[in-house]
């Protein structure tokens, strides 16, 4: 069993965002003690791995909890299911394409000075 900040240690999360998700009723598998203590069990830390790559994917709160209700809900929310992780893949590609332009710019001018330095050094000498 784990407590909210050993699930932070081994995940390399920072506890406030456990209990953030916790707090958005995200974790509704999780059971709790007597004491009402959060108590993870190996096999939970697979669905907070989950939880946290969609949230840096970009996805909403909102809609990482209608995932979870179609989870409740069984089998016959497969298709909305796999639409959400479609649209996802979609919006993290887009993503990544904004990124690797981002990166071009990036490194264009980073060769635009360097070559500058180089020009002004042997200016210089």
């Amino acid at each position: 069993m784990y407590t909210i900040q050993k699930v932070a240690q081994k995940m390399h999360m920072n506890p406030h965002t456990v209990r953030y998700y916790a707090k958005e009723g995200l974790f509704p598998f999780i059971h709790r003690n007597v004491n009402g203590v959060r108590q993870f069990q190996e096999k939970d830390l697979e669905w907070i791995s989950l939880i946290h790559c969609l949230k840096n994917s970009g996805m909403r709160i909102k809609e990482i909890k209608q995932f979870i209700q179609w989870i409740i809900q069984g089998d016959d929310t497969v298709d909305q299911r796999l639409n959400l992780f479609k649209e996802q893949e979609k919006k993290v590609k887009q993503q990544i394409a904004e990124l690797q332009q981002t990166l071009k710019t990036i490194q264009y001018k980073k060769k635009y000075y360097e070559d500058l330095k180089q020009t002004l050094t042997c200016q210089t000498t």
